[in-house]
């Protein structure tokens, strides 16, 4: 097999879009509930009535001038102090996530929500971590990917101006950047891990259930059974590593996918990471293969919910609006190209070379 040619049919040849778009509904509806949960000491956090005041969040930014390129985190918020425009920003940031969930001009809706976050997310460093910088790495690769492709009102409103309903197929090139960060943020965490001697041990999660600071519940009970313990912080890091790996194969991605929600599961109840776990389980719908993600969308079919409850199903024919193109050009990528009809035998031929 020819490598160059392998890893250009992985980057480029043509793959559905459904678990792309199951992705950015998931995806959205956590970025809604996220900046939901912003609003508790909003003022404390990002105004300046709050913790920095004045130029402080801009010093604590770095500075480009000064050589702190490290640290530099660039936001108008810097510049200005009063508390209408957080609010606005904030503002911004809800509405183009309410419209990215729904997939209503999708790219439009994650470049505004990526610029909207990030300056929220750069105006007090001093709050930033792991559970903060995921939304914003994420939402940098949503940006990117055609995500309004399937499940969306923008590929209903594209089905409904041609005529004929498409299967929606995409070039992966930005949903593989996707799914390689995620599998590098898994495989970076156990290399990290691995040099320490509490995770070799078996004793780590020992001192995760005695630190108070991050605790939800009082777990520390558990310190009293080290052998589970033991089984607790093993399992950890070989489902981080496994993670990083198995979800690239179909027969090993449904048993990747259970022990990593096992995983943040069991990480919820000991450390006050909101929002975390989600969407790190959430981008496991990115790994999907087109049939399991329509079982996936099968199953959370609200319209499906109604029917079974024998109730009529919502006519949705409002949001199609008129005939006729909508978006950016760059939005209308491959996926709206083919037929399904002329989907399959191009991908078939793309892989066969």
């Amino acid at each position: 097999m020819n490598p160059i040619r392998a890893w250009n049919r992985f980057l480029f040849a043509p793959v559905s879009a459904r678990p792309l778009g199951l992705f950015r509904i998931a995806f959205g509806v956590l970025m809604v509930i996220y900046l939901l949960l912003m609003t508790v000491e909003f003022d404390y956090w990002y105004t300046d009535q709050g913790l920095l005041q004045g130029s402080e969040s801009r010093e604590a930014a770095g500075s480009l001038w000064k050589g702190q390129v490290e640290h530099l985190r660039i936001s108008p918020l810097h510049y200005l102090h009063d508390p209408i425009s957080p609010r606005v920003v904030w503002a911004i940031a809800l509405a183009s996530a309410v419209g990215l969930t729904v997939g209503w001009r999708s790219r439009t809706m994650s470049i505004l929500f990526w610029l909207a976050f990030l300056s929220l997310y750069h105006r007090n460093p001093s709050s930033n971590g792991g559970p903060d910088a995921m939304p914003a790495i994420v939402s940098f690769y949503v940006m990117l990917c055609p995500c309004g492709a399937a499940y969306s009102i923008d590929a209903m409103r594209e089905a409904r101006r041609r005529g004929t309903e498409a299967e929606p197929v995409i070039t992966p090139w930005s949903l593989r950047l996707l799914q390689m960060q995620l599998c590098l943020v898994y495989f970076q965490s156990c290399v990290i891990k691995c040099d320490g001697g509490t995770w070799s041990d078996g004793t780590a999660t020992h001192f995760v259930l005695f630190n108070r600071e991050f605790g939800v519940f009082n777990l520390e009970w558990l310190a009293g059974y080290p052998l589970l313990i033991n089984a607790m912080t093993h399992f950890a890091l070989l489902t981080e590593f496994a993670l990083a790996f198995w979800l690239w194969f179909r027969p090993t991605r449904r048993w990747a996918i259970l022990c990593g929600v096992m995983l943040h599961l069991g990480i919820r109840p000991v450390i006050n990471v909101p929002g975390f776990g989600e969407l790190m389980c959430a981008m496991y719908l990115a790994f999907l293969d087109p049939d399991e993600a329509m079982a996936v969308a099968r199953v959370l079919d609200p319209r499906g919910w109604l029917a079974r409850l024998g109730l009529r199903k919502p006519n949705l024919d409002f949001l199609r609006g008129r005939e006729g193109a909508i978006g950016l050009p760059s939005w209308q990528q491959r996926e709206l190209s083919f037929d399904r009809a002329e989907a399959i035998p191009i991908a078939e031929r793309v892989a066969v070379r």
